[in-house]
């Protein structure tokens, strides 16, 4: 009879799994993502003579879609559409910025272009192109297909619930089955050896 019930065991572990990942799974994305999904880029202002006053980035719509940027330290930043604007702050020559993202949903990796205009304090713009390279973060597009397909997880879970009670329900007969049997054999006189 122990044997019998074992596999209930496995399925209400299985059960609570799926319920867990059913209600947890936004988070589980949020966690994968400040994980694995960091990435930066820096703007450095090698040479000139005025300083640098906003920087205007123009990215790929599915990075600028799925980030979620950090301020960097004397700077204000925008995201509207695909252009990152860095505005507030001043870039003497010499001098770097850098700005981190993490990634929010799955893009897929790889080199992304990204056009980059810098305005210094007089209204001159300095345009150019860059290359970023973008991690291919794959346990953030299965935290995302989780995510996005969570109602078949509490469909599974339903099921396995189902499962669980139909177990139950069987077992339990069989115990009174049995119960049965055995008050019977008590019940039966028993033949004395010839």
């Amino acid at each position: 009879m122990a044997r019998k019930r074992r596999p209930a065991i496995s399925l209400i572990i299985l059960f609570v799994i799926l319920l867990l990942l059913f209600f947890f799974a936004g988070a589980i994305v949020e966690l994968v993502s400040e994980w694995s999904g960091q990435g930066s880029f820096t703007y450095s202002y090698l040479g000139g003579n005025e300083a640098i006053v906003s920087i205007r980035y123009s990215l790929p719509q599915d990075l600028a879609d799925s980030m979620v940027l950090k301020q960097p330290t004397g700077w204000t930043v925008n995201l509207d559409g695909n252009i990152l604007s860095l505005t507030g702050g001043t870039l003497s020559p010499g001098e770097t910025v850098t700005v981190d993202y993490r990634l929010k949903e799955y893009i897929a990796g790889g080199l992304k272009t990204i056009t980059t205009t810098s305005t210094t304090v007089s209204g001159v713009e300095n345009i150019h192109q860059t290359n970023l390279q973008v991690p291919d973060v794959f346990l953030l597009a299965l935290a995302n297909i989780l995510y996005q397909n969570n109602i078949w997880l509490l469909i599974l879970a339903i099921i396995v619930l189902i499962a669980i009670i139909a177990l139950f329900v069987v077992g339990k007969k069989d115990k009174e089955k049995e119960t049965q049997q055995a008050q019977a054999l008590k019940q039966e006189p028993q033949n004395p050896a010839a």
